[in-house]
């Protein structure tokens, strides 16, 4: 998807690998926020390619390039699984898309005659979506500046941590808040086939303005950041017909307290493949 020569693409990636050492060690310390607005808008136009997992050869921002997203080893076993369970000629949406890692596989799976909508509120982190939507000629991406909710409005959204642990109620920003119901009667976006949701614990809201619109062949990929989240969601799909697996994480933590963001996976009554993505969502084994 680009035309980088090998000369400049091995200067890209030695950049990149100095960058990810020098910006972003992978070390247990995280780099203040003071230190990263400083950085970061110096190196965010200097682009490297991935070099592994399922977006190897696509271009990616300096700035986001470490916890092993140039390298490809971010999340490579649910990156793998997610490239799976989208099929071409899909209409997907990835509401939290953060930088875009998952809209970048999406799109590369759906096709021309796919569509992939990347809902990031973050005026920061959509700025990084973009420049990875334009650097990899992503023809077939539409990136939204809103938060999916069920209620049509505005709220704070951020956070004192990561950018990727940015939610709704938190931080500084206003952002935009609209409800997905809404956006497809004014045809701002196309019925979803497949839906990535990971909103840092606003998962229940979400989905509830999404249920609507969900066709009875849908599919859903949703992170659960707290046990009321993922009861509520559950419930609310289950109750419409979907068939739910979890993730071995996810069950781990239904019996214990709770860690991380483990998956859900949903599927519709009428979704022919239902069986043999159960099957691959058991055996990826996270």
């Amino acid at each position: 998807m680009f035309s980088a020569t090998a000369p400049q693409r091995a200067v890209a990636f030695l950049v990149g690998v100095a960058a990810q050492h020098i910006f972003f060690p992978r070390t247990t310390m995280r780099i203040p926020a003071s230190v990263r607005r400083i950085i970061d808008p110096l190196v965010q136009n200097l682009r490297v390619p991935i070099v592994g997992g399922v977006n190897r050869g696509l271009w990616w921002s300096v700035a986001s390039s470490g916890s092993g997203y140039a390298s490809g080893q971010r999340a490579a076993t649910q990156m793998v699984l997610i490239e799976k369970l989208i099929q071409a000629h899909d209409v997907v949406f990835d509401i939290g898309a953060h930088h875009g890692y998952v809209t970048l596989a999406a799109a590369r799976k759906v096709g021309a005659t796919g569509r992939v909508y990347a809902f990031e509120p973050s005026r920061m982190n959509r700025g990084i979506l973009m420049r990875h939507v334009a650097w990899n000629k992503l023809v077939n991406v539409s990136v939204l500046p809103f938060a999916l909710s069920d209620f049509e409005g505005e709220s704070r959204f951020g956070g004192s941590g990561t950018s990727k642990m940015f939610a709704m109620g938190a931080g500084t920003e206003i952002v935009t808040v609209r409800s997905a119901e809404s956006l497809l009667s004014e045809g701002a976006v196309v019925r979803p086939d497949f839906v990535k949701i990971d909103v840092e614990g606003a998962e229940a809201d979400t989905l509830r303005g999404l249920m609507p619109i969900l066709s009875p062949s849908s599919r859903l990929l949703i992170a659960m950041h707290n046990a009321d989240a993922d009861r509520a969601c559950t419930e609310m799909l289950e109750g419409a017909g979907f068939s739910c697996v979890a993730s071995g994480a996810l069950e781990n933590n239904r019996r214990g307290q709770w860690h991380s963001d483990p998956d859900l996976y949903c599927a519709g009554p009428e979704y022919a493949q239902r069986a043999s993505d159960f099957e691959a969502f058991r055996a990826a084994s996270f």
